[in-house]
């Protein structure tokens, strides 16, 4: 590319969203300055000539909430970064952090992403927050969405159009590699963190009524993920006797989930509230039959149950019904299991993401 667009990343450095636009984004030549209120944990940009990391943590790094005060400490270290990055665009992606510090600079173009509760949750805490976030989309030049139900909940504070770039799959990374001949054991999963928004106890105790209904066949559970549940799942899996059963990963990194995807006849992932849903969509990749809850955010990857099976609640006997189903019907797996990856790979294939993305920047110049 000629020009070299100079772009400015405002985002979490280690989140793997993150990783896979500026991996993406250097693979076409741009310039990237990346300004992270965290440390990378790892050394995966040391050799990199294209990029440059901007802010290097120090009292602030590995905290778990940056508080609204903390956000004006950082600011004059942005400035300074933008000075000596000299950028084209700079893109915030979060609105509720990183876009409210980079709409504080003022800097023009300004685009801001908006992930999944930066907009369906943090605006509905307090009147302050809701107002950050106003300020922050009304200072943006452009605003990006994952998803339609993300488009609608911007819709209640801001008039602007917002363009939908979901994160879409590489399917160059995540698609079907296993074979289910060689095989015994029925195994369902899930890759989310274990935290008490997703539900992975009801999980649990769902996949603990289908192995006393059916002890005779070789079920198993993989959880994929780490969090604050961890002992309660733990204690749940000792309590209903599951050790046997139930295979807990712990936490890995993104490139390694394809792997553990690629292990599974089900995946599971029935959270409370959900903006898009991507390890349903890299599942789905995989060839992976899906179950999901009813939120919102999931109707763009199944709009219906010709590509996956919808939950009426997010109930144990709910989950373990939709579980039931899909361990006695082969034929329905594999048809949805095709249908779901025909889906991904004609409106969720991540080079269109990013070409899309690409284009916006590409506007300014």
């Amino acid at each position: 590319m000629a020009l070299n667009p100079r772009i400015l990343i405002l985002a979490d450095i280690n989140s793997s969203h993150t990783q896979k636009w500026v991996d993406s984004l250097l693979k076409d030549d741009f310039e990237i300055g990346i300004f992270s209120f965290n440390n990378c944990e790892s050394n995966k940009y040391r050799n990199e000539s294209n990029i440059t990391i901007l802010h290097k943590a120090n009292s602030f790094s590995n905290m778990s909430f940056l508080s609204k005060i903390s956000y004006f400490l950082l600011f004059p270290k942005l400035l300074v970064s933008i000075l000596k990055f000299k950028p084209t665009v700079i893109h915030a992606h979060y609105a509720s952090s990183y876009g409210f510090i980079g709409a504080l600079t003022f800097f023009k173009p300004f685009i801001v992403s908006a992930w999944g509760s930066d907009v369906m949750e943090f605006p509905k805490k307090n009147f302050l927050q809701k107002i950050m976030l106003k300020f922050v989309l009304w200072r943006a030049d452009k605003i990006c969405v994952t998803s339609t139900v993300l488009k609608e909940e911007l819709e209640k504070y801001t008039s602007k159009q917002a363009f939908i770039i979901p994160f879409g799959v590489n399917l160059n990374l995540f698609y079907s590699k296993r074979d289910h001949t060689k095989s015994k054991d029925f195994v369902f999963g899930c890759t989310k963190f274990l935290e008490k928004i997703y539900n992975i106890d009801r999980v649990v105790l769902a996949f603990n009524l289908l192995v006393n209904k059916y002890p005779n066949l070789e079920l198993k559970l993989k959880l994929v993920g780490s969090g604050s549940e961890k002992e309660n799942i733990e204690s749940l899996i000792k309590r209903y006797n599951l050790n046997s059963k139930i295979i807990m990963v712990g936490r890995v990194s993104h490139d390694q989930i394809p792997e553990h995807l690629n292990s599974l006849d089900v995946l599971i992932n029935v959270s409370e509230i959900e903006s898009f849903g991507v390890s349903v969509a890299e599942a789905m990749a995989c060839k992976i039959p899906v179950i999901v809850s009813n939120a919102s955010g999931f109707k763009d990857l199944i709009p219906n149950e010709t590509v996956g099976l919808i939950t009426k609640s997010t109930t144990v006997e709910d989950i373990f019904i939709a579980m039931e189903i899909y361990l006695l019907n082969n034929e329905l797996r594999f048809l949805h299991a095709k249908n779901a990856y025909e889906r991904i790979s004609l409106l969720f294939n991540w080079k269109t993401s990013v070409n899309k993305m690409e284009d916006l920047y590409l506007d300014y110049l």
